[in-house]
């Protein structure tokens, strides 16, 4: 219904997924409707951390339709100097405050700040750890369980104690199992990466249990481990855990050294926000998670993570390690052919089994 109503506002399949069924929602109705109580959700102020031109449209037109101000913040993708890139975003996050507080009429709260800060830095370094305890053999959690807890990034609810405390929980829970060699997939024998986007909808069991019966178990990505996560990844490809401040007993206690912190998350530690690097991350992260196989999923609607695909299923083949892609939408059903991605998905196990 969502594409449906976008599509009928001019919001063809070439927009980006998440602008086509915002919009929709928009246009129906119901974006911010609270079932329960039948009101409309209506914010002050949309505040972005862009990393994509789709991203950058769809903020613009819900401000638009909202009648509300809408402050940008972009995430550089750098590859010439580091240091630019990072001035370029602490100078941004300096504007946006600005902004804020003149559009709401407050100063900002640093202790708040820094207090987010602090927790975004704890749950990342959770996530972190999380992630590198997927190397087990067999994996302690699935795919699907890394892509719930990503959620929490998705929905911009990081900077929250309670969220941070949950995901020391959640860690502290994955390392028993990993002690206790309990495994996310009994039967594993073949060790998957999905790459790329999956379905925003009901297929997303299907797609992600597919490969189970074939004994071949979806268990990390680079879009799981780099937009929750954040790595130092040495010379030779091994990825590892970075030092923040107040793990070298510098306590992070101003406004400049909260955006100094959140510059490192973005622009040195986290893998996924790293463009041009994307193809030799995905192999250096196959081969430090010792994958059978990589499945490049090509979504028609995401151009910003479909970026890159191509070439890195290339990359990945090169190495000697097995690669395959499908075509697929994560908001448009009717661009997913199921059938076509069992057929895909039973000959590449196969293979995998054979080799």
């Amino acid at each position: 219904m969502f594409n449906q109503a976008a599509e009928a506002k001019g919001y063809g399949r070439d927009c980006c997924s998440t602008l086509r069924i915002a919009l929709g929602a928009h246009f129906m109705g119901t974006f911010g409707l609270d079932a329960t109580t039948g009101k409309h959700l209506h914010p002050d102020v949309i505040v972005n951390v862009i990393i994509c031109q789709g991203q950058v449209k769809s903020h613009q037109l819900h401000a638009e339709y909202l009648g509300i101000p809408n402050i940008n913040i972009e995430l550089p993708f750098y590859f010439q100097s580091h240091e630019i890139a990072k001035k370029h975003f602490i100078d941004q996050c300096h504007q946006a405050v600005e902004k804020l507080e003149k559009t709401l009429g407050r100063k900002c709260d640093d202790e708040k700040l820094v207090e987010g800060t602090k927790n975004e830095l704890r749950t990342r370094l959770s996530m972190t750890r999380i992630a590198l305890l997927q190397r087990t053999v067999p994996a302690p959690l699935k795919q699907r369980h890394l892509g719930s807890l990503m959620a929490f990034q998705l929905r911009g609810v990081t900077h929250r104690c309670d969220v941070a405390d949950f995901f020391e929980l959640a860690l502290e829970e994955v390392k028993q199992r990993t002690e206790d060699g309990i495994a996310a997939f009994e039967n594993e024998e073949l060790r998957l990466f999905h790459e790329g986007s999956l379905p925003w909808y009901a297929k997303i069991g299907d797609v992600l249990r597919y490969p189970e019966r074939h004994g071949g178990v979806y268990m990390g990505s680079l879009n799981n481990f780099g937009i929750g996560g954040c790595f130092v990844i040495d010379e030779q490809g091994h990825w590892g855990v970075p030092q923040f401040p107040s793990e070298k007993g510098h306590e992070i206690k101003s406004r400049d050294e909260a955006f100094e912190a959140l510059a490192k998350v973005f622009l040195r530690y986290s893998p996924f926000y790293q463009l041009f690097q994307r193809p030799e991350l995905r192999l250096s992260a196959a081969k430090d998670w010792e994958v059978d196989g990589v499945v490049f999923a090509l979504d028609r609607g995401c151009v910003g993570i479909t970026s890159g695909l191509f070439e890195s299923a290339l990359v990945v083949k090169k190495a000697g390690i097995r690669a395959t892609c499908y075509e697929t939408s994560s908001t448009y059903p009717p661009d997913f052919d199921e059938k076509g991605y069992q057929r895909l998905m039973d000959m590449f196990l196969e293979t995998l089994r054979t080799r």
